[in-house]
């Protein structure tokens, strides 16, 4: 294999998280008197960019907001929903965050044979991440809970590091991994991975069983969609 290391994203690539997601944002926004009756499908929309931006895109959702401009929040090019407040976001941000990191094993659980192939690769002495814009005490109890002693490094969102697409994170931990980016791959599945892959400058796949539709990933143009963990030993086979 030509790889040294493979990095994943948390939510929607090796853990199916939405669940207990869904349950912690209807919480807050119930908390907080709004809309509170999302389905996991809608919830799913919302996530990937971190929780500030979860929350805004779910109270921007409440006032009408498209899809489509939905996934521009938290991005430079965000159309600001004037009715929807900073301050209020921070409120029903910070109910969410204590709620989600008791609650976010519930109903948990990694997607079926993605521990296996991730032993894989490591039976293959590639190293293994996780580099996520989840809060980070979630992506800790999260990893200690599922995968432990699997990872050489995993972070999630942290104070005074910039979240995905920003290559930042990626960058801690290619240092702390020491191995040069040409030597790595990462795999998520959404366009802020797809965009995480291009600021990063090194391989991605993006995967289609998370929580963006394949029409979307392929819309953005991934160079390498897979559709099952079966299609990731092929290609790491023929890397």
């Amino acid at each position: 294999m030509n790889y040294q290391a493979v990095l994943f994203d948390m939510d929607g690539t090796i853990l199916n998280t939405i669940d207990d997601l869904t349950y912690a944002l209807n919480y807050a926004l119930d908390k907080t008197s709004h809309a509170h009756d999302y389905s996991s499908e809608t919830v799913m929309l919302f996530f990937g960019s971190g929780v500030n931006t979860a929350i805004k895109r779910a109270l921007y959702f409440e006032q009408g907001m498209s899809d489509e401009d939905l996934l521009l929040a938290g991005t430079d090019q965000e159309i600001r929903c004037p009715e929807v407040t900073d301050k209020e976001i921070r409120r029903v941000e910070a109910i969410f965050r204590e709620y989600y990191v008791n609650h976010c094993h519930i109903h948990t659980a990694p997607y079926s044979g993605i521990i296996k192939f991730i032993n894989y690769l490591r039976s293959n002495h590639i190293k293994t991440a996780v580099v996520s814009n989840k809060q980070n005490n979630a992506v800790e109890l999260l990893v200690k809970e599922w995968f432990p002693d699997v990872f050489d490094f995993f972070t999630g969102q942290k104070e005074g590091i910039r979240r995905k697409p920003y290559p930042d994170m990626i960058e801690e931990c290619l240092d702390y991994l020491d191995i040069l980016k040409d030597k790595c791959i990462y795999i998520g599945d959404s366009e802020v991975d797809i965009e995480t892959g291009i600021r990063s400058e090194m391989d991605y796949i993006a995967v289609s069983w998370g929580f963006r539709k394949r029409s979307l990933l392929e819309k953005l143009k991934a160079p390498i969609i897979v559709d099952s963990v079966d299609e990731l030993y092929n290609f790491f086979d023929k890397s």
